[in-house]
């Protein structure tokens, strides 16, 4: 097999030295958008790919997820073929599953194919067709599996010195992969109305994983936008991904924007307080409540009076405004710094909601029995005071930015979308932003809400929408952030939900101590995979969500998935309280102090 491929690849050699389709292949490449790329196709031939395909089943393979992607992984296949033998993780083979013997492995078409990638004629190949510069013989290689509901979000690949980014398709070439099976490659073009390093919430272009198809990009900050769309169908999207590098940071591509790059923004989210978290991005509309410049250590809520639980009784049910049930939430939450209550919202309030919810699901095609339809188009709710909200490195949902249901609590009459907007905006205006719901917080949490905080009504999209891991750049110091999240999804559909398999549950996590941390100093996306989150909140039906988050704690909407039975919709608010004794909020309080006196 090592052979065959090997013959296959001195064949190709020949091929790439000829000027004129290394003519054609420049002209291809610079002239693409939304930025420089080009697809080489036939690459190995059908032959040598069956080949690699067949080396490629001899190794295992570990699931990774994070907020950003969900796939599985091979281990490095540049400096040695080896398998995987960590028992704690989660493995399947290729296609079938199973486990195989520990030991060297015998992959000779992949070992050929490996030492082409890492060879010198590659990289000069790669060079002439890119302009790209000086490369170094440094490759890493690794293949990547993407079963059904696998997917990874958009960025640029900049970390360390990458320079070109490579993907050479393995996908079954038996049959040409269709739009419908989804796992597309995306690309994404600058925002041209906001700052450089932004990418469209939408993407421009999409490549499809094709077999023996290689597809070549330059890695450059705040320009090589790309994702992949999440696999719709039970075939396996199967690709061996690499890069090559530059000699040194400053001989990386755009090495003068790198603070634009993907990586270094969303760092900047856990603690440089340059970008900002979910619930303060953009202006404040219907969907986001009144907020405080600054939370006040004077402010005082008060006792809930008997008027506060006439007020409250409106929305809550009956048992969320008995004493001794609050005084049950504010044990659990005292113990453990988050409290999740059902059934919260009386039951005629939450059914109303529910069915404006349906209905706005069953015009975008979201309704529970269209799971095996196709990926929705970026703009589907997009309407009627729904805004899509990016940008998409970092985030993408929407808002409902119109106006609310009139005062005396009726929905407007008119489109689903705009039904359920107005009177969710109603709901986060009246009861979120309301005194009598912060006396109540405060008897739940036994925490001060220090301000009125902020609120938005947002829609989580199966197949679209979701959050990165970001800090909140608004908690200042001596302070922390009371999270109170109302979820709305269908009733029945909470095994589905819980299982996490389809995403749409909302995270919490500690942060890296490294307050030093720059897209220099990282080889990956995210930190050592044995750190699990703080706790996960499953979206469930008619469920508050209360979670105390100091400084130092990460929070994201996990990417949800198009198998999802409908939209997870939320109230998201988040109001100052005091730092507790010990936390992460009251230390940074008192390293602000030593630096200013420095």
């Amino acid at each position: 097999a090592g052979d065959d491929v090997g013959r296959r690849l001195a064949g190709m050699r020949e091929e790439w030295a000829s000027s004129e389709v290394r003519g054609m292949l420049r002209a291809e490449f610079s002239s693409a958008a939304p930025f420089p790329h080009v697809m080489v196709r036939p690459f190995l031939g059908e032959e040598g790919l069956r080949l690699v395909r067949e080396d490629l089943e001899k190794l295992n393979a570990t699931e990774k997820e994070t907020d950003l992607f969900r796939f599985f992984q091979t281990s490095d296949l540049a400096p040695r073929l080896e398998k995987s033998t960590d028992g704690k993780k989660k493995k399947r083979k290729l296609q079938h599953g199973g486990d195989a013997a520990s030991g060297e492995t015998s992959a000779p078409a992949l070992a050929s194919l490996a030492d082409l990638f890492a060879s010198e004629g590659y990289r000069e190949f790669c060079q002439d067709i890119t302009q790209c510069g000086e490369l170094t013989a440094r490759v890493d290689l690794s293949a990547q599996i993407y079963s059904r509901g696998g997917h990874l979000l958009c960025h640029d690949d900049v970390i360390g010195t990458r320079k070109i980014s490579f993907i050479y398709y393995l996908t079954d070439p038996s049959e040409e992969w269709a739009d419908r099976e989804g796992g597309a490659l995306e690309l994404y073009p600058a925002d041209g109305d906001a700052p450089r390093g932004t990418p469209a919430t939408t993407p421009s272009k999409e490549i499809l994983p094709l077999s023996d198809a290689l597809v070549l990009f330059v890695v450059e900050p705040g320009v090589s936008f790309h994702a992949v769309r999440e696999v719709r169908r039970e075939r396996a999207r199967i690709s061996i991904q690499g890069w090559l590098h530059a000699p040194t940071l400053e001989a990386t591509s755009g090495f003068e924007h790198r603070g634009v790059a993907t990586l270094q923004q969303i760092l900047q989210t856990r603690g440089n307080g340059t970008a900002t978290s979910s619930a303060a991005v953009g202006d404040a509309g219907a969907g986001a409540g009144p907020i405080d410049a600054l939370p006040s250590s004077s402010y005082a809520t008060g006792e809930l009076t008997t008027e506060d639980r006439e007020f409250l009784s409106q929305w809550l049910a009956p048992e969320y405004l008995n004493d001794t049930h609050m005084q049950t939430v504010a044990s659990q939450f005292a113990d453990s710094s988050y409290a999740v209550l059902a059934q919260f919202l009386r039951p005629d309030v939450f059914s109303a909601l529910l069915e404006m919810l349906g209905a706005a699901d069953t015009a975008d095609g979201f309704s529970q029995d269209s799971a095996e339809a196709p990926l929705p188009c970026y703009g589907a709710g997009a309407c009627d005071g729904w805004e899509v909200i990016g940008p998409p490195h970092l985030r993408r949902y929407l808002r409902y930015e119109g106006e609310a249901s009139a005062e005396d609590g009726q929905a407007a009459p008119g489109a689903a979308h705009s039904r359920l907007g107005r009177q969710l905006a109603q709901l986060s205006g009246q009861l979120f932003g309301s005194l009598a719901f912060r006396r109540w917080l405060r008897a739940c949490t036994r925490l001060e809400p220090r301000s009125a905080g902020k609120a938005e009504v947002r829609r989580f999209r199966p197949g679209l929408d979701y959050t990165v891991a970001a800090q909140a750049d608004h908690i200042a110091p001596g302070f922390a952030d009371l999270d109170v999240t109302l979820i709305l999804v269908p009733v029945g559909t909470e095994d589905q939900w819980g299982s996490e398999e389809i995403g749409g549950f909302e995270s919490y996590l500690a942060a890296d101590d490294d307050k030093n941390e720059t897209v220099e100093a990282q080889e990956v996306y995210r930190g050592t995979e044995d750190e699990g989150p703080l706790v996960n909140v499953p979206a469930a039906p008619n469920t508050l969500s209360l979670v105390m988050r100091d400084a130092q704690t990460l929070r994201f909407v996990k990417y949800v998935s198009r198998d999802a039975p409908s939209s997870r919709v939320d109230i998201s608010a988040c109001y100052p309280v005091d730092a507790p004794e010990g936390s992460s909020g009251e230390e940074a309080e008192e390293e602000g102090d030593c630096e200013g006196g420095e």
